[in-house]
């Protein structure tokens, strides 16, 4: 009697765990997900406002709602469409980034529950610098919408910035950490980003090799992390030898004009510091 007994209790356990254990070879539902995000985005959006001071609470007393301030823009990531949200508050005097530069800036990150996760409230910190082929892919849209300032910075003086890019970023977790989450970042959260951009570093070149980042986006698709001409799992935009031949890429520049990308030493339409037989 026992062993029966025991061999039922085995058996419901073991239906109880197949009940409650998600099927890792089910593909999550980012379109899914996607409507679920803009549902809530716009929701938000429709019950708060910004205060005089820029500030975002929830509407009280017919203030005017955020979703008649925002801008609207429908964005394709990993063949998903999503909608993302942005408030112009000032658009910057200077250069707009690309997806691929270096930017100088100020931001905080909430839930939409005001919960903060993240802040970086100074231009003089060395983690204002951020690459925009790094961060989320929010920001790579966001972003390139802002200019930067005017420097204003004296000599032995704080760093200082007139006329910045200022605006409110409302990322749908498909654009931002997905269903992975990060740290205090739940899965499937959707984040506002205020940001204030001072400096744009155009053409950066993270690896040093003579071809910017925004070059080395060889298949065009606005991800330069997919680009590995040596398939050595380091994508071309940080590996000083491209076509892994022993000879870096700003050395593969034969013309010496100071562009690798010019130089096809065999006449095969691949230029030599792609191709590891030129």
């Amino acid at each position: 009697m026992k062993f029966k007994n025991s061999v039922i209790i085995a058996i419901a356990l073991i239906v109880f765990a197949a009940c409650n254990n998600d099927d890792p070879t089910t593909p999550f539902d980012h379109a899914g997900q996607a409507t679920i995000d803009n549902d809530k985005l716009v929701a938000y959006l429709q019950s708060h406002y910004l205060t005089a001071t820029k500030e975002i609470d929830t509407i009280q007393n017919g203030e005017t709602p955020l979703m008649n301030q925002v801008i609207s823009e429908s964005v394709t990531y990993k063949d998903v469409n999503y909608t993302m949200y942005r408030y112009e508050d000032n658009l910057g005097v200077a250069d707009n980034p690309t997806r691929y530069d270096s930017i100088l800036v100020k931001y905080r990150g909430f839930l939409l529950d005001s919960t903060l996760f993240d802040s970086q409230q100074s231009f003089s910190n060395a983690n204002s610098w951020l690459v925009l082929t790094s961060v989320i892919e929010g920001w790579k849209v966001g972003f390139p919408h802002f200019k930067g300032g005017v420097n204003n910075t004296l000599p032995n003086e704080p760093i200082s910035f007139t006329n910045t890019g200022k605006g409110i970023l409302f990322i749908p977790s498909g654009l931002a950490y997905r269903e992975n989450g990060r740290g205090t970042i739940p899965s499937n959260a959707n984040l506002i980003f205020h940001i204030e951009l001072a400096q744009t570093v155009l053409d950066t070149d993270n690896d040093n090799d003579n071809v910017p980042n925004r070059l080395e986006d060889l298949d065009a698709d606005g991800d330069v992390n997919n680009d590995d001409t040596d398939a050595d799992s380091l994508p071309n935009y940080l590996d000083a030898d491209d076509d892994n031949d022993g000879i870096l890429t700003k050395d593969e520049d034969t013309n010496n004009d100071g562009n690798p990308t010019n130089d096809d030493t065999d006449g095969d339409g691949t230029p030599n510091y792609l191709d590891s037989d030129s």
